[in-house]
């Protein structure tokens, strides 16, 4: 699985989560790494600078417990775009 972190494949570093409705911190994975790596350009179009990382697929649920988040899996032909909230802040940060 593929996911997005501060540095190439250093949890510690940073992993990119997003909150979703309920506030509930939620990291992506991908299956594909070219969805991972689509995903992570729209990212650095406002400003994100991370890398893609990868891990095997058995780690994904003890990488998440560990960190206390929930994780959601993005299926090959699936689009994903970063949440609205996230280039809002983004943006509004931009034109300070």
């Amino acid at each position: 699985m593929f996911f997005l972190t501060r540095k190439k494949d250093n949890l510690d570093s940073g992993i990119y989560a997003t909150k979703d409705d309920d506030g509930t911190t939620v990291v992506q994975f991908f299956i594909k790494e070219d969805d991972a790596i689509m995903y992570n350009t729209q990212l650095g179009a406002v400003g994100y600078e991370l890398e893609v990382s990868q891990t095997p697929d058995d780690s994904v649920e003890k990488i998440c417990d560990a960190l206390g988040h929930a994780y959601t899996v993005v299926e090959p032909g699936d689009f994903v775009v970063p949440r609205l909230e996230t280039l809002q802040h983004v943006m509004g940060d931009f034109f300070k």
